[in-house]
């Protein structure tokens, strides 16, 4: 996983049935029915900073000139807070179902694919897990849940789609993990420092350029383009248009680095997944 600056919690949600969901602070005023995380105590006696709690109502302080968010701690006992003691705790779709996390998808499922009921009606509650075992287009997919011994027939809006994380994560870390030793062996096995890369790069590059020019493969590769741009540039009052001299630099510039990047097998693609 990578990482972030983003504060998060694992905690039971109910509307899916107590299944573990993951919340991220964010900083906004609550909304009635949120869950909030104090972060900022006032009052330490009656609260104290990573406490959480549900927001019930909204109130008016006359005294201060604002409002401030009555809220329900776990041991049931209500406090009163300023905007500024919290953060809002929203729901993402990351879910924790038997050690594992899952992204909820909002799309229709396929066959084999776990699914998590987010409605509830007489069949099955909200979060219960099962596999779809068929089809049956448009609207429905059977789906066996983990509790019932037969499939039960499911439209696509009470369910998302349990896409497993780990794995990509997994693929993820080990291609960083590779870099990682790569990296050391050539800094402290080898003791090639950066500025010896560099060199090395340097002169690889200083000798393509070479090869380039003393086997006259420049002027095929860039000719043809260069002519065309003397043609564009004296098609208006038979004078070069402001810009030629940088233009066929960077078309040179261009058709060098494109074949030298070519020979040599550059390959930046482990660089660009790292960012």
């Amino acid at each position: 996983m990578t990482k972030s600056n983003v504060n998060i919690h694992v905690l039971a949600d109910e509307t899916l049935g107590g299944i573990k969901r993951e919340y991220i602070e964010v900083d906004r005023k609550a909304e009635v029915g949120e869950r909030i995380i104090i972060v900022k105590a006032d009052c330490q006696s009656e609260y104290r900073n990573g406490d959480m709690a549900f927001v019930s109502r909204f109130v008016k302080d006359d005294s201060r000139l604002g409002y401030y968010v009555e809220s329900i701690l776990a041991n049931g006992q209500s406090i009163a807070l300023y905007d500024r003691e919290y953060r809002v705790l929203k729901p993402t779709d990351i879910v924790h179902i038997d050690g594992q996390r899952y992204e909820m998808a909002d799309r229709k499922a396929k066959v084999g694919e776990k699914v998590i009921t987010i409605t509830k009606c007489d069949i099955y509650c909200k979060g219960e897990i099962g596999t779809v075992g068929y089809q049956s287009p448009p609207r429905y997919i059977y789906v066996r849940f983990e509790t019932r011994a037969v499939a039960w027939r499911v439209p696509h809006e009470d369910y998302r789609v349990l896409v497993p994380l780990d794995k990509c994560e997994k693929t993820f870390e080990n291609k960083n993990s590779g870099y990682k030793e790569i990296k050391n062996l050539i800094h402290n096995d080898l003791g090639i420092t950066r500025q010896d890369i560099q060199e090395m790069i340097s002169v690889a590059v200083s000798n393509e350029v070479q090869k380039l020019f003393e086997s006259g493969k420049l002027d095929i590769i860039v000719g043809a383009k260069i002519d065309s741009l003397i043609e564009e540039g004296f098609r208006d009052g038979g004078r070069l248009l402001y810009g030629f001299k940088d233009r066929v630099s960077q078309t040179v510039s261009d058709e060098v680095g494109k074949r030298i990047a070519k020979v040599l097998n550059i390959n930046v693609e482990l660089k660009e997944e790292r960012n």
